[in-house]
């Protein structure tokens, strides 16, 4: 618009000059009142007007920088994430990269490398790895009933445990890589988008502690299975005294 506007003042100006050169004098003498006027409006109003323009639209400009998104706030801003990025990434992914494998034994080490690989694809083979570390279930009548059950939901407990671990250290990564893409456009985000990187950082942060929830919902499963475990030898070690009580009963002639 501004642009226009100068381009139409500036061919006005140049239309007045050819006709000042070409038009003959007495011509001039005719019209010379016209012309200073065209020139003197073109110079006055309009010109003011243009001035009067471009100033409010300095003072528009400097206020958005001042209120809206401050340069020298943002500016800084990123300053702040690039010197956080370049000392504590590579420092935080070394961390999380540690291994803590420390098995010994060929099977051993097998059955650890997988639980600790943070690949759900390596699930499925958590059952036999799983069996041949720990051994397999007893037939039905191998043991009594109860110490079969026992055996049973406390290897399906280790067993869910165990995958729902590596499944955590799977999402774990992901989160990081997505905690990473948000700094990155965090330092490079325009004015008026940083809602955004927000909106999408606290997203990432209700996903990370769904997840927080779900594994300490599966803490609060394995102490009520330790419990349940300790009930049960309970419970079976008082049957087992009831029925040495009832078999010295019916030695001693005292059974009914």
């Amino acid at each position: 618009m501004r642009k226009s506007r100068s381009e139409r003042i500036v061919f006005t100006c140049s239309a007045v000059l050819l006709l000042a050169l070409f038009v003959p004098t007495g011509a001039y003498a005719q019209f010379g009142g016209l012309f200073s006027a065209i020139l003197e409006t073109i110079t006055g109003p309009i010109g003011g007007a243009l001035t009067d323009i471009n100033q409010v639209r300095s003072e528009v400009l400097q206020t958005e920088q001042q209120a809206l998104w401050p340069v020298a706030l943002i500016a800084e801003t990123r300053n702040y994430i690039a010197t956080i990025r370049a000392s504590y990434r590579g420092w935080m992914n070394s961390v999380f990269a540690i291994r803590v494998n420390s098995a010994i034994l060929p099977a051993s080490r097998g059955f650890e490398s997988e639980f600790l690989s943070a690949q759900s694809g390596q699930i499925p083979n958590i059952g036999q790895s799983y069996a041949t570390e720990y051994g397999s279930q007893p037939a039905i009548g191998a043991a009594p009933q109860l110490n079969l059950q026992m055996m049973d939901i406390e290897d399906a407990t280790a067993k869910d445990a165990t995958e729902q671990s590596m499944a955590a250290d799977q999402a774990t990564q992901t989160m990081l890589q997505t905690a990473q893409k948000i700094e990155d456009q965090a330092e490079i985000t325009a004015p008026g988008t940083a809602d955004m990187v927000a909106a999408e950082a606290r997203t990432a942060e209700l996903a990370s502690i769904a997840m927080q929830q779900k594994l300490l919902a599966y803490q609060l499963r394995e102490a009520a299975i330790e419990l349940a475990h300790r009930d049960a030898v309970l419970k079976q070690s008082t049957i087992n005294m009831q029925n040495l009580n009832q078999q010295l009963l019916n030695r001693i002639g005292g059974g009914q």
